[in-house]
């Protein structure tokens, strides 16, 4: 099984099959365990959410919504009475606060087909980014954290792969730190209107940013997100990638919501180290002017340097630099680049821990290294991040090929 950084990947690749059991445990320790659920008054299913959706997001992005065109389109459709609205996320901002728990519903795009999605999420003790996740998918997806490691169960060969750290999540999970985000686009729009299912007042809001284009549903009176939409594009272009058609928040979930067991006989094993090859055989990546020399230096010498150079031009965001060590991001714009800094927010780096695995691609060894770095709000966090060595007959050289996962908040 080959390691991706796109969800979507893995779920055509894993197949896990659903357990009824399963089902009911979770929901019965749910109902059991959770002090509060924040759910709207009881009264029909509302079927607007069915018509919305949400993404799982790639690493370092942020959250963007419809054009104004789409936009009034879909509040045709979907709200009786639309106007503009004066909403205030701040207020959403503020409720979602005392919110750590986190179940979704509805579906996601994979390989041209549409399969069901449920997943559970915790938040971290910052309240932004996941901690414990559950997903399963109608296709026999399993994939879910435990120790800050991701197990993903295939059911092909009966083994579930653990690797280090959260790589399949939805961060910043859609909590405060999302909410603010999106607030401050410049296209942010809210529009006003009813539920014609249930009579309820709805507010459906709009944004773009780096690459990505969002819808979200909110209860105008609970003020919490009820679904979400999002597509791979700016311009809500085709299907959404995902869509989540209902979402309910709780203050917490037992760790025991978290828990998935595997068939009998399954086999655990390491994920192994590797990029899909279409990355591999990207030019840019084995460019002779991007990177660093690795002559004379030990591998684990060299991710040190070349990490502290990333940072320290990810702090001062130059860009070019950056680009230069990453080559990955040279396609992308400042202004892309510049929003995942502001979103990041580094200001210092604490530590570059050591090679804790290593791996290979078709352009030569992989290593995998975490480094804890300090945001502007002061809070911590660990990334881990893969370098990429390449071995020619001229020399030794490495670049940085990117995030493996998600970063994660921890104690100093």
């Amino acid at each position: 099984m080959k390691e991706t950084h796109d969800l979507s990947q893995i779920l055509r690749q894993l197949n896990a099959p659903a357990s009824s059991k399963l089902d009911e445990r979770i929901y019965r320790e749910i109902d059991n365990a959770v002090t509060t659920s924040a759910t709207a008054p009881a009264g029909p299913e509302p079927t607007l959410g069915q018509l919305f959706a949400m993404i799982i997001k790639r690493k370092s992005t942020r959250y963007t919504l419809v054009t104004t065109a789409g936009l009034a389109t879909l509040v045709a459709l979907l709200l009786t009475h639309p106007a503009p609205s004066a909403w205030a996320m701040d207020q959403a901002i503020e409720t979602l606060k005392k919110y750590k728990g986190l179940e979704f519903s509805g579906k996601v795009s994979a390989g041209g087909t549409n399969l069901p999605i449920d997943g559970w999420q915790k938040a971290d003790a910052s309240g932004d980014f996941v901690q414990a996740e559950l997903i399963k998918v109608g296709d026999g997806t399993a994939i879910w954290t435990r120790d800050n490691q991701t197990y993903s169960y295939n059911p092909d060969d009966k083994t579930v792969y653990v690797e280090p750290g959260v790589t399949q999540a939805i961060n910043p999970w859609p909590g405060p730190k999302l909410l603010s985000l999106l607030d401050k686009e410049k296209d942010f729009k809210a529009i006003e209107g009813y539920d014609p299912a249930t009579g309820r007042k709805r507010v459906v809001v709009t944004c773009s940013s780096v690459g990505q284009s969002f819808l979200l549903e909110f209860d105008f009176g609970t003020k919490l997100l009820i679904s979400m939409k999002v597509w791979n594009n700016t311009r809500q272009e085709g299907s959404p990638h995902i869509d989540f058609e209902k979402i309910r928040y709780f203050e917490d979930l037992p760790d025991s919501t978290f828990d998935f067991q595997p068939p009998p006989g399954t086999v655990e094993t390491n994920m192994p180290l590797t990029i899909p090859d279409a990355e591999a055989s990207r030019p840019v990546l084995s460019d002779a002017n991007h990177g660093i020399s690795a002559e004379r230096m030990t591998r684990e010498e060299a991710c040190q340097t070349i990490l502290e150079q990333y940072w320290a031009a990810k702090i001062k965001c130059d860009f070019a630099r950056m680009r230069q060590l990453c080559p990955l991001t040279a396609d992308l714009s400042e202004e892309f680049l510049r929003e995942t800094c502001e979103m990041d927010g580094i200001v210092q780096v604490l530590k570059i821990g050591g090679i804790e695995k290593t791996g290979s691609s078709k352009l030569g060894p992989l290593a995998l290294v975490p480094s804890w770095v300090r945001d502007k709000d002061g809070v911590v966090s660990e990334v881990w991040m893969i370098v990429q060595f390449r071995e020619t007959g001229q020399e030794t050289s490495c670049v940085i090929y990117g995030e493996h996962g998600y970063a994660i908040n921890v104690k100093e």
